[in-house]
């Protein structure tokens, strides 16, 4: 099957199906021929997981769709640095900031710092990561600190991504790597209930799907 044919949506899918749907794929587009493939690393695996995720809620005319006002117009990852780099993940240095990893939408800001100011709190990528909880944002006009990469934004839910690591000691830990955000043009585009849970199962299925080498 063509991988573009992995956007194709069955009809009549409830919400809940829907991200059933869109996870079954993400797990049968991204999982390796062999336990050493290449293609399993996070950079690859992250950038066709935010493809998919993106034309999946184009194609979700029930909800989402391509119309202007109700789409879904980002969706994508920021990561730590140390991810970015060739060293190996330190879960003793606390990272200052998030970088922009694969993503699909308009231009989006380069990175988000996780320091908050007495004149600013973090923003909504930032409270997930440092919270560990995913964030819905029913009105991101109202969210005191949301950083405004795109004006036509007006919710948005932020999903963090920890991945379980095995330490020197032998010892294995929960280590934060990033978010997953998604970015709507429509107000209260996000439930607490049936989104959270589905992009929540959509991060599972991709860090199981990924080679992680930190």
């Amino acid at each position: 099957m063509p991988h573009a044919d992995s956007l194709a949506l069955p009809e009549g899918l409830s919400k809940a199906e829907f991200y059933s749907h869109v996870c079954a794929t993400l797990e049968a587009l991204l999982t390796p021929g062999s336990p050493d493939d290449p293609a399993a690393n996070w950079i690859t695996c992250f950038s066709n997981a935010a493809s998919l995720l993106y034309g999946s809620f184009e194609n979700r005319e029930e909800d989402f769709g391509r119309q202007d006002g109700r789409r879904v117009n980002w969706a994508g990852f920021y990561v730590t640095p140390s991810l970015l780099s060739a060293s190996s993940h330190s879960t003793s240095a606390e990272p200052t900031q998030l970088l922009l990893g694969p993503f699909h939408g308009r231009p989006a800001c380069l990175s988000v710092s996780l320091q908050s100011t007495p004149a600013r709190p973090v923003g909504v990528c930032a409270a997930a990561f440092l919270s560990g909880e995913t964030v819905v944002v029913p009105n991101v006009d109202e969210r005191p600190g949301h950083i405004a990469c795109d004006g036509v934004t007006k919710s948005e839910i932020v999903v963090p991504v920890m991945v379980r690591v095995k330490r020197a000691d032998g010892k294995e830990e929960d280590v934060k790597i990033g978010v997953l955000d998604v970015d709507c043009e429509a107000v209260d585009a996000f439930s607490v209930e049936e989104d959270r849970k589905g992009l929540e199962e959509f991060v599972e299925v991709l860090k199981k799907v990924v080679r992680w080498e930190l």
